[in-house]
């Protein structure tokens, strides 16, 4: 009697949840025909585009091939197990972006709705868009890099705080080599590579221009007594490397040629970064608490336009942001480096358009760039208000020079 009494309110229970289930839910459940049992044919994989790498976390990939879901959250594309995201999908092609994996051999393969076994399998490669080009050792020879350089063999000179300037080989990112001790500075804000092989330098917050040559302590090369009248922040060459730009702290940009003649323009603000870009100068500066990107054209060694303003970031993007550097690609985007503690580049469009370069993959601010003559863009990143390393980032373009 107690075992009936039992059953019968054990059905009841079961019969109160089916009713409460239906009066709270106005989707019909599902019946177990239309659950992910199997019935659909095995996925396959025929070849994947770029066909042999990509870059982790970033190149959007192409996978082709039969019975793949028509409905993007229906399959499942795996590299290493780790899953990709799948940008769109139809029966023969999955578009995926793959998870930041970084291998040689990185093993593909797709599942997808209804079918019970996983596709056949590719070895890929996948590579990293964002890596730390060298491991200065902070905690116990005090290597602090501040300006960089790449040359056009991809060797990168950078200042080290308190050490001088040395040089990473390409090649050989494993060591440091002596360029030139140090000398009055404690560290060079900016460097640059002329075309007699000396590092044009400066220091920030000095009213001057710095010489460098190898296994030398750096010595003035123009001063007040040139013409400098106010604090130099950041220095690059031309397309001919015979002329070094310079923008100071009281709105001035300095033509500076290796003779020593210095000429100079105005633009509105204290200039923080100057880059050249084919005949035109990028300038970034800070305008009445607003960070502005100015642009110039170079008419010829001698003659510059007058500034017209290219891009607010303050009133664009964020007005607690803080234009570090600039870095202008061949096809004409300009990268806007900052001091955001993640996401901190931005890469502003010819028409203005922008978005995050490789979200998720930065996480520190910028303190320096240098454009290598390939597709890497070197940079100097600040750690916990530290400058800590150089990161590699492969842009997957050339920058301009």
């Amino acid at each position: 009697m107690m075992n009936i009494l039992y059953k019968t309110l054990g059905i009841l229970s079961v019969v109160g949840l089916l009713a409460l289930y239906s009066c709270n839910n106005d989707e019909v459940a599902p019946s177990l025909y239309e659950l992910p049992v199997g019935g659909a044919n095995t996925p396959v994989i025929n070849s994947i585009d770029p066909p042999n790498s990509a870059l982790a976390g970033v190149t959007i990939v192409t996978i082709t091939g039969e019975n793949f879901n028509p409905s993007v959250n229906n399959n499942f594309v795996f590299f290493n197990g780790q899953p990709a995201s799948i940008l769109s999908a139809s029966p023969t092609e999955l578009v995926v972006i793959p998870p930041v994996v970084i291998s040689d051999s990185v093993v593909v393969k797709v599942s997808s709705y209804k079918s019970e076994d996983f596709s056949n399998t590719i070895i890929y490669k996948l590579e990293p868009a964002v890596s730390e080009y060298y491991p200065f050792d902070a905690e116990q020879n005090k290597e602090f890099p501040y300006g960089i350089w790449a040359t056009n063999q991809e060797n990168v000179y950078v200042s080290l705080s308190g050490l001088g300037i040395k040089e990473i080989v390409a090649g050989t990112p494993t060591s440091l080599v002596e360029f030139a001790p140090k000398g009055p500075e404690t560290f060079f804000r900016a460097i640059t590579l002329a075309s007699d092989n000396a590092i044009y330098a400066v220091r920030g917050g000095v009213r001057g221009v710095y010489k460098v040559v190898a296994n030398t302590k750096p010595a003035a090369f123009v001063s007040s007594a040139n013409g400098i009248s106010d604090n130099v922040n950041d220095v690059e060459y031309d397309a001919t490397r015979d002329v070094i730009w310079g923008g100071g702290s009281t709105g001035i940009l300095y033509i500076i040629k290796l003779d020593k003649n210095v000429k100079k323009y105005n633009v509105d603000g204290v200039v923080n970064a100057v880059r050249v870009a084919k005949n035109d100068l990028f300038i970034a500066t800070t305008t009445n608490d607003e960070e502005i990107v100015w642009k110039s054209a170079i008419f010829n060694a001698d003659s510059l336009g007058a500034p017209e303003q290219y891009f607010n970031v303050s009133t664009s993007i964020d007005p607690s942001l803080k234009i570090a550097d600039l870095a202008v690609s061949e096809d004409g985007d300009l990268y806007i480096g900052t001091d955001q503690a993640s996401d901190p580049i931005y890469n502003v469009h010819p028409d203005k358009s922008y978005e995050t370069l490789y979200p998720g993959l930065i996480d520190a601010p910028v303190y320096s760039f240098s454009w290598g003559y390939g597709d890497i863009l070197y940079v100097t990143n600040i750690v916990d208000g530290v400058n800590k390393t150089v990161l590699k980032i492969n842009m997957q373009k050339q920058g301009t020079h």
